[in-house]
């Protein structure tokens, strides 16, 4: 046996090794909810403020990690297969097993939200409606790293201890190289128009109670690929998601809110994923100052239902965040400005990091 005939072809062979397949999970390891939170100094928003506002609101998310099903930094299962050699037979190919790789996702995005909203004049029901459209601008970075030990190759007796030594050496070498590959592959930049949300709701103002009942249907018009790589859009699917908020004012500086958000996904027409329907509990509780309004506040998104048809397995997202926000009136330009920050305190297959805001509301 000629080792100078088996070496060349074996190389270009290896660098099919190490596949983990960076697909995505729970349309990329996100729901289409805000983690930098809803809920803030608006808690004693005037009474009876209806007709046409609009909104704009800065946003920044610094993710330092992505979890797996463990909570932990994710990783993904290499499946074991056989190095193919030329001018062997197959009874003498070696071996190798199952592994794992170690992934590191991090990255940060920049998002403006521009919205309009209108609340009737007219009640309806001792209550008025209320309308809003939501458009996001973002840019994102994303970045992965992958790592892990080759798995030692399993030789038949017959080959020669000086062809498995070079063999083994290139197979460690291009496995490394092929899991970085792939890796890089999911990294990147982008930026575009997010996808679009339209909202409808009944809201009931009253002296210490307030209440917004309603629905939101989120588009696809985000850019979205099922190949690797970012992407603006959450996937090519549409979401229904219906909501309830009320907020009690204790007295008159110091008040309590709480959101409670049901989501249904479509399946994803570009890879025919669909993401597991899930629910959302917000919380927050804020005291008035001659300042402004500061408070603090959480929020909790889980799945309760297995994403289907996801290479990654049933990749249930859960996340919770906590922080404080706030609020602010500016006489200038009669408008109320929000300061938020939110941080992730545990995930489960999600992005996890910190997310500030800053938000202006503006009655016309």
């Amino acid at each position: 046996m000629k080792i100078a005939k088996v070496l060349p072809m074996t190389m270009a062979l290896l660098a099919t090794c190490g596949a983990w397949t960076p697909a995505k999970a729970s349309e990329d390891f996100q729901l289409r909810y805000n983690l930098a939170g809803s809920l803030g100094g608006e808690l004693f928003a005037p009474r009876d403020q209806t007709g046409w506002a609009g909104g704009l609101a800065a946003t920044y998310m610094d993710i330092n990690k992505v979890t797996g099903n463990d909570g932990n930094a994710l990783t993904r299962s290499v499946p074991g297969g056989t190095v193919p050699l030329p001018n062997l037979p197959l009874a003498l190919y070696p071996t190798y097993g199952d592994s794992t790789a170690q992934i590191a996702g991090t990255g940060n995005m920049k998002q403006i939200n521009l919205g309009l909203a209108y609340v009737s004049k007219q009640r309806f029901a001792d209550g008025r409606f209320a309308f809003l459209l939501n458009l996001p601008f973002s840019k994102k970075k994303q970045n992965f790293d992958a790592s892990g030990s080759a798995p030692p190759l399993t030789w038949n007796p017959a080959v020669p201890a000086p062809v498995r030594a070079i063999v083994a050496t290139g197979f460690s070498n291009q496995y490394a190289a092929g899991l970085q590959k792939q890796a890089d592959d999911a990294s990147g930049q982008v930026s575009g128009i997010g996808d679009a949300e339209l909202q409808a709701g009944w809201l009931y103002v009253r002296d210490q109670l307030r209440v917004l009942a309603g629905a939101s249907i989120v588009l696809p018009t985000g850019k979205y690929s099922s190949s690797s790589g970012p992407d603006i859009g959450y996937g090519n699917y549409y979401t229904f998601r219906p909501a309830i908020q009320a907020t009690y004012l204790l007295t008159s500086e110091v008040a309590i809110s709480g959101k409670v958000t049901w989501a249904a996904n479509t399946r994803n027409r570009d890879n025919q994923l669909r993401s597991g329907n899930w629910a959302g509990v917000e919380l927050a509780a804020g005291y008035k100052t001659t300042y402004g309004v500061l408070g603090i506040h959480g929020l909790r998104v889980q799945q309760y239902q297995d994403d289907s048809n996801n290479p990654w397995g049933s990749s249930r997202l859960r996340s919770t965040n906590s922080g404080i926000f706030f609020t602010t009136k500016i006489e200038a330009i009669n408008a109320a400005i929000t300061a938020q920050y939110m941080a992730t305190t545990q995930s489960r297959n999600s992005k996890h990091g910190g997310f500030s805001q800053l938000r202006m509301i503006k009655f016309f």
